[in-house]
């Protein structure tokens, strides 16, 4: 009787934890099952607002400017609260991004239009436009450049020349201009000379904030400001983005400034090479015999090479794409890239061979 007792009260004890192992893990499977529901869930409401964003897109176009109107490319400009089309027959339209002024095109001519209200600030009347920058747009109107104020008026009545400028736009309160003999100047916001139309170059350096410019033989590298940095009658000047501004002599010789226009070393270069040359000998397995020459190659910062000795004078200006060792004292100094090479001899102390 006793044995019967243990053994019912042993089944007893394994039916409830069967029951308490059978409710934990429906709890599990519950837990399971919602933790998926809710994931398919979210899964809709994800595609849901995708394909609703998408349809938005689809008949409304993006959103532009700040009151909610948007623009359907290649065709309007749509109030999505009064149901109507603004502007129709859009062939483009340039959103510079957190700018309420855009670039209209429309029956091939160009206007700024406000973006937040959908009206014209200029006259549907020019051939090219630029972005808005430093408050101040740009537009040509067969060969005259226009410059204009945010409420649309023009700065200059009488206009710039064009002279075919693939890029007009303000930077630092300032723009390049050419001219018709492919001189440039540059204007002010007032649209004044500030530098006059009588350069061959003017070159913007952002990341230092530096103008570089040749007017006739003279070099010259003013700040945003227009002090002048450095200045000279030099073959040119290159501003190099990390290490400074390296001054062309019109013999070749380079030297490298500071940003700021001082002296840090009296001649660099690029680059020195071994020159050696194929003899007419060859070694136990056949293969030719290499002597180096009495001469060296060096490379400047624009990659044009020279001749100097052994002892690192120079023979020659940079002038050369590549020079090559004919013999121990005759070298190849050629002219030119790619397919339109040609060159000339010199001998190893850099005069040439006739």
């Amino acid at each position: 009787m006793e044995n019967k007792t243990k053994i019912s009260s042993c089944l007893c004890h394994t039916i409830v934890d069967w029951r308490k192992q059978a409710t934990v893990k429906q709890w599990i499977f519950i837990i399971f099952g919602a933790i998926i529901v809710v994931a398919v869930i979210l899964a809709l409401c994800g595609t849901f607002s995708k394909t609703a964003h998408k349809l938005s897109q689809e008949f409304y176009g993006e959103e532009i400017g700040h009151n909610g109107l948007r623009y359907k490319y290649g065709e309007h400009i749509y109030d999505p609260e009064t149901n109507d089309v603004l502007v129709d027959s859009i062939q483009w339209l340039f959103v510079a991004e957190g700018d309420s002024i855009g670039i209209l095109a429309k029956n091939n001519h160009r206007a700024y239009i406000n973006l937040n209200t959908a009206q014209l600030i200029t006259p549907l009347a020019y051939d090219k436009a630029w972005m808005f920058s430093c408050d101040r747009g740009v537009m040509v109107r067969q060969d005259t450049v226009f410059i204009f104020r945010r409420d649309g008026s023009i700065v200059n009545q009488e206009g710039f020349k064009y002279a075919r400028q693939y890029e007009m736009v303000f930077y630092h309160n300032k723009l390049i201009i050419n001219n018709d003999n492919d001189l440039k100047g540059m204007i002010d916001t007032a649209a004044n000379w500030v530098l006059p139309p009588v350069y061959s170059k003017i070159e913007v350096e952002y990341q230092h904030k530096l103008y570089n410019t040749k007017v006739d033989e003279q070099c010259v590298v003013y700040d945003y400001d227009l002090d002048t940095i450095l200045m000279g009658n030099w073959k040119r000047v290159d501003v190099d983005w990390s290490e400074g501004i390296i001054v062309t002599e019109n013999n070749g010789i380079q030297h490298l400034f500071d940003y700021k226009g001082k002296l840090i070393y009296e001649v660099v270069f690029k680059e020195i090479e071994e020159l050696s040359y194929k003899t007419t000998r060859k070694d136990a397995n056949d293969n030719d015999i290499y002597e180096e020459t009495e001469c060296l190659v060096y490379v400047d910062y624009n990659n044009k090479k020279g001749l100097m000795d052994k002892h690192f004078h120079v023979l020659t200006p940079p002038l050369f794409s590549s020079i090559e060792a004919q013999t121990k004292h005759v070298f190849f100094a050629q002219f030119g890239d790619y397919y339109d090479k040609f060159g000339t001899l010199i001998d190893d102390h850099g005069k040439p061979i006739r």
